[in-house]
């Protein structure tokens, strides 16, 4: 019984435009996305550059230096980036507001603020920045010595302070120093970058991760439609009587239902990430490396699985306690505040939905940090497993009290 539902239930998702859209929109968003990322650009570095690129460095020296430069940027064009909610404000400040700012910098550095802005134009006019890689190195370079006696918590102190003067969501909050900063990367640390992707990720590793990071977002928000459409599709074809006489238990009938539309959902994530994965395999074959042909299996089942288990499964719970669309609403929500409060775009799992990890390597930090990942993606494997049986439970009581498929359960019985 359940089998044979389950194959029906296939076939009409495949029956279903809403699945083509889920598709498409999928293809469309995945492959333009994916293609900023080239093969080519992994290289194994050459000793002599001039430039690196960038590193992730969670010094703590580095992250008050690099901290101060930034703010006194900032508080010399009087322009402070903020993304409260996640999306961009610029915040300009009154004269007593940016005096305050300036006796922090101060006390933090020691040095007046004339010294400071004088240092800071000097040093940006002697470096090169005709190109895009220098004005980088620059920025990146550019520091800011604290004194020997402020300690790291005593910084953040004074960030807080900074934070409060500035709004929420600015640069200088705790959660957001402790993920680090960008510094110049060495062609040691390059040298390490490049051998961890090739040995630990072999290769197409560390590409699933990325590609992972983007699909997150979108599969955050995209199945939800699959199931609030299947959630309704009884109520609009006016089939309470027939669903009603079967003999299967709520328990089959909403569990194939569930299963199909995560299969369903699953399978298009499958190819194209298994697509996409093929010139990274060809790329490690030019390198001599022997690549990890099933990493596209292992990071979709591991790290994009669950979030579509969660999403549907929060689409047919709500549908079937609210018979209407609200589940949509309530999806986008969460996923747009999961999305916005990371910290960082990479790592830092906690139990958020989306999960970032928008970066082509990092493999050591990525083995520091992969527990936390498999405890957020245990979560909601086990949440979605839950909200099934009780959307099972809601289904059962409506039956039970001989209504519609789609009457409400919280409506008193004649």
């Amino acid at each position: 019984m359940f089998g044979t539902l389950f194959i029906k239930e296939c076939k009409q998702i495949l029956r279903s435009l809403v699945y083509y859209i889920y598709v498409i929109v999928l293809i469309l968003f995945l492959t333009s996305q994916m293609s900023g990322d080239s093969v080519n650009d992994l290289q194994k570095p050459k000793k002599g550059l001039d430039y690196y690129g960038m590193t992730v460095s969670t010094d703590k020296t580095d992250i008050m230096e690099r901290t101060l430069a930034d703010l006194l940027q900032e508080v010399y064009q009087n322009s402070f980036s903020t993304y409260p909610m996640g999306f961009y404000k610029q915040v300009i400040l009154n004269d007593a507001e940016l005096d305050e700012i300036k006796e922090i910098i101060e006390d933090c550095s020691g040095k007046d603020w004339d010294t400071l802005e004088k240092e800071m134009l000097e040093y940006y006019e002697a470096a090169d920045q005709s190109t895009i890689e220098g004005a980088m190195q620059a920025m990146m370079e550019d520091r800011i010595e604290v004194k020997k006696d402020i300690s790291y918590d005593t910084f953040c102190e004074k960030m807080e302070r900074v934070c409060k003067i500035i709004g929420k969501g600015s640069s200088y909050e705790k959660k957001r120093l402790d993920y680090g900063v960008d510094v110049p990367s060495t062609y040691e640390k390059a040298l390490e970058e490049y051998n961890g992707i090739v040995e630990k990720d072999r290769v197409t590793g560390a590409y699933m991760r990325l590609f992972c990071d983007y699909a997150g977002i979108i599969l955050a928000v995209l199945p939800i439609f699959l199931g609030v459409t299947r959630g309704l599709r009884d109520k609009r074809s006016q089939v309470a009587q027939v669903i009603y006489a079967r003999n299967a238990g709520a328990g089959v009938i909403q569990g194939s239902r569930y299963l199909a539309n995560v299969c369903m959902a699953f399978l298009p994530v499958l190819i194209i990430s298994f697509v996409l994965q093929m010139p990274w395999q060809y790329q490690a074959q030019t390198l001599g490396v022997k690549a990890d042909v099933l990493a596209f299996l292992k990071y979709d089942v591991i790290w994009l699985l669950p979030e579509i288990m969660i999403v549907l499964a929060v689409a047919f719970f709500i549908t079937e306690l609210t018979e209407n669309v609200i589940s949509i609403f309530v999806q986008v929500v969460w996923a747009v505040v999961s999305l916005f409060s990371v910290a960082g775009l990479v790592g830092g799992f906690g139990l958020k939905l989306v999960t970032r990890w928008n970066e082509l390597g990092g493999s050591a930090l990525y083995e520091q940090q992969k527990s936390q990942l498999y405890c957020n993606r245990g979560f909601y494997f086990v949440l979605s497993l839950v909200l099934v049986v009780l959307t099972c439970l809601v289904y059962e009581k409506k039956r039970k009290e001989g209504e519609s498929v789609y009457g409400k359960i919280f409506k008193r019985r004649k």
